[in-house]
C-alpha cells in the first residue's frame, strides 16, 4: 500500500479552473466585475443621452472614486472612451462585449423561468452570475433548445440591438390604449411589485389621469379595467406599445 510520502496523485484540476498569477490577472483578464461595469455603461446609454461618472457609481452601487478607477482599467482594455468630465462612452469592443453578456443573461432567464420553473421575479439575480461563465456556442444551444425566444421573460428583447417602438409609461397620453411590452427594472423587490399590481408584459393599460401633483398615474389595467395608481419612478420602468383596438 502506497505511503503518504510516495503515492501518486492521479487528478488533475483542468486549466480552465487553474488560479491565474495575481498580476497576469491584473494586466489582462477581462474579470466579471469589469463586464458588469461595461453592461452596466450599456444600459445606461439606452436611458441617457450623456453618462457621467456618477450615473455609473449609482447604477454599481459604488463610490464615484471606485467608478473613476474602474472607468480608467475600462479604458486601457479598450472597452470604453471616458473624457473627465464630458461622460463615458463604450466603444465598438465594449458593445461587443455587452451585448454578448446581455443576450447570455437574458437566455439563462428564459431557461431558468420555462425549462426550471423559476419564479419569474426571482431570476435576475442568478442569471447575472451565469453569464459570465457561458461560451457563445453554449449561448447559442440553449437558444435553439428553447426554439430561439425573442425576448426574456420580463419582455426586454433577448438582442439588445433590436429597436421597437415601447415608450416609457409615464411620456403616454391619457386614454391612449396601450399594452405592457417590457419591464426594464429587473430588481426582485421591483418584479414582485409588478406582479402584485397585474402589470405584466401583454397585460391592457391605459392612463385614465394624473394627479396635480406627485406624479401619480391612474390607470385602468386588464380586460376588467382594474383601477390602479403608480408613482412616475414605476411608470418610468414600465415600457409600453399601442395596441389596436377592434
Amino acid at each position: 500500500m502506497p505511503t503518504k510520502e510516495n503515492r501518486e496523485i492521479q487528478l488533475r484540476v483542468p486549466a480552465s479552473c487553474r488560479p491565474k498569477q495575481s498580476k497576469e490577472r491584473i494586466r489582462t483578464e477581462v474579470t466579471e466585475s469589469i463586464e458588469e461595469y461595461t453592461e452596466g455603461i450599456y444600459r445606461l446609454q439606452e436611458e441617457l443621452e450623456v453618462v457621467g461618472t456618477g450615473d455609473v457609481a449609482k447604477y454599481m452601487s459604488v463610490s464615484p472614486a471606485s467608478a473613476t478607477m474602474m472607468l480608467k482599467r475600462l479604458s486601457e482594455l479598450n472597452l470604453v472612451e471616458h473624457t473627465p468630465y464630458q461622460g463615458v462612452r463604450l466603444t465598438q469592443k465594449g458593445e461587443a462585449l455587452s451585448v454578448s453578456l446581455i443576450r447570455k443573461h437574458r437566455l439563462v432567464e428564459r431557461l431558468l423561468v420555462d425549462f426550471l420553473e423559476l419564479p419569474w421575479d426571482d431570476v435576475h439575480d442568478l442569471a447575472c452570475k451565469l453569464e459570465h461563465y457561458l461560451s457563445e456556442d453554449v449561448a447559442d444551444r440553449i437558444a435553439r433548445a428553447m426554439n430561439y425566444p425573442t425576448t426574456c421573460p420580463h419582455g426586454n428583447p433577448i438582442d439588445a440591438t433590436v429597436r421597437d417602438n415601447a415608450r416609457r409609461l409615464s411620456e403616454c397620453a391619457e386614454r391612449e390604449q396601450l399594452a405592457v411590452a417590457r419591464i426594464t427594472d429587473e430588481r426582485p423587490e421591483f418584479l414582485c411589485y409588478v406582479v402584485e399590481i397585474g402589470l405584466l408584459p401583454g397585460t391592457h393599460v391605459a392612463i385614465s389621469s394624473r394627479a396635480p401633483f406627485g406624479d401619480v398615474l391612474m390607470l385602468e389595467v386588464g380586460e376588467d379595467r382594474k383601477t390602479i395608481a403608480i408613482g412616475r419612478d414605476v411608470a418610468t420602468a414600465i415600457r409600453v406599445s399601442v395596441r389596436s383596438v377592434n
